[in-house]
């Protein structure tokens, strides 16, 4: 075994001067050199120099989805590290994903100094161990243990590299799209020849393949890894491990990723089938069933966090008369028109249910009322102003009446809110429709 490490690689990222300054007086006080690099966001570790490095610690204010898939993100890139995570609150259901994506340790801020003497300690033993005390079989386990923590291709791609970085030492690393013009290119500058590229197209076509070997010469590995987005690396890689090659990339290895892939394939047809239960057929918004379960975690959500949310419950003015004017196609297309006006007036984290036949419902996270209000005005204006066609150089103008509410200030419940939406949205038709509505205050 290895003696623990001389000195501590550490990067440092989203970190302020107080937790900055905090680690350093502990590295300090426990005796361990240390080589420190600061970066903002987790997106620098692209062009990030220094890859062999020991710790990372990043700040993030909550525990979400995006923190676990910046965790996955460092192994990545930094396959070796050691990855603590600093917030100023813990979620527990947040911090067990983020373990399961391979978190090594979790700090609250403000930090405690026996905590963060504790984790540099374990930190000194991480660097010792890393590719001395795996054998092929233990990575795997440990590294592919939960397959159904996997949400992409991408944090399968992760792991793997993670797993090789026990074991070999990358020589060379070219990175190729998938797409055909590309792969052209990488016969030329490889010198492949037709029968490895066909061989190439078949593994880049295989959605339980992640890894193809193509030679292993006196240890060294040549191969391609995919990394889940569309493209994929040729590695050049010396075996600096105590194991063959052979025992390394092992079928073994080979089942458990497919075994994975084939869990993730499956749970992405249960989320795709899910998701058309959830959404409405002809708009292709979400639908009732989809609106109450969004309330609700929103609503949940506001005990935690005391962040509210607003709804905005839109009519689409004299619709009626367009089916019977019109039939019932014409009707249907502009709805599609409808919705496609609402998705290109919102932000992306905005949310769009159709609520019956010519009714939608807009939900806007972290918007008090007066944003809200500008943001259906934004909507209201916008379709004003749209001609919309319902057929050969034929046009018709729109208008919508548009409710307001706001959580918790209007209401307290997911069933409460939609109701006090709904009564906002018929004050504005009895203001003379094409207005935006709450509680008092018509917006023209």
């Amino acid at each position: 075994m290895k003696k623990l490490t001389d000195v501590l690689d550490i990067v440092a990222i989203g970190l302020d001067s107080v937790a900055i300054e905090a680690i350093k007086a502990s590295l300090r006080d426990n005796k361990v050199k240390n080589r420190i690099s600061f970066i903002q966001t987790i997106d620098e570790l692209a062009t990030f120099k220094k890859k062999d490095t020991h710790a990372v610690f990043f700040y993030s204010n909550r525990q979400s989805q995006k923190t676990v898939d910046d965790i996955r993100k460092i192994h990545l890139l930094m396959p070796g590290a050691g990855v603590t995570l600093l917030s100023p609150r813990a979620e527990h259901t947040g911090i067990i994903g983020a373990f399961r994506a391979g978190l090594f340790d979790f700090l609250t801020l403000p930090i405690d100094q026996n905590e963060l003497r504790t984790v540099i300690y374990r930190l000194k033993i991480h660097g010792a161990v890393q590719g001395k005390q795996w054998n092929p079989e233990r990575a795997v386990l440990h590294i592919f243990s939960r397959p159904e923590s996997f949400i992409k291709v991408g944090d399968v791609a992760a792991a793997l590299n993670q797993y090789l970085s026990l074991f070999f030492q990358v020589e060379k690393e070219i990175q190729f799209s998938s797409h055909p013009k590309k792969l052209n290119s990488l016969k030329e500058k490889l010198n492949f020849s037709e029968r490895q590229l066909k061989r190439i197209k078949r593994f880049l076509s295989d959605d339980t393949g992640l890894i193809f070997g193509l030679r292993f010469i006196n240890e060294r590995c040549y191969f391609l890894v995919k990394r889940g987005d569309g493209t994929f690396v040729y590695l050049v890689a010396k075996n600096i491990s105590d194991y063959s090659v052979k025992d390394i990339l092992s079928n073994y290895l080979a089942n458990i990723l497919k075994t994975t892939l084939t869990i993730l394939t499956e749970s992405k047809k249960r989320e795709y089938i899910r998701m058309l239960s959830l959404t409405d057929e002809v708009t292709g918004a979400f639908n009732q069933r989809k609106l109450v379960e969004d309330l609700e975690y929103h609503v949940g959500r506001y005990q935690h966090e005391q962040v509210g949310f607003s709804l905005l419950f839109i009519d689409i003015d004299y619709f009626k008369n367009v089916n019977d004017q019109f039939g019932h196609v014409v009707g249907s297309q502009l709805l599609i028109d409808m919705a496609r006006i609402l998705r290109n007036q919102l932000r992306s984290t905005d949310l769009i249910y159709r609520y019956g036949g010519d009714e939608f419902i807009v939900l806007l996270p972290r918007t008090n009322v007066d944003e809200t209000k500008k943001i259906a005005l934004r909507i209201s204006d916008a379709v004003k102003v749209e001609e919309f066609s319902i057929g050969q150089d034929q046009k018709y103008r729109l208008s919508l009446s548009i409710g307001v509410a706001q959580f918790p200030t209007d209401a307290t419940s997911a069933k409460s809110i939609i109701e006090f939406a709904d009564k906002m949205m018929y004050m504005s038709k009895k203001s003379g429709r094409g207005k935006v509505f709450h509680v008092t205050e018509v917006v023209a």
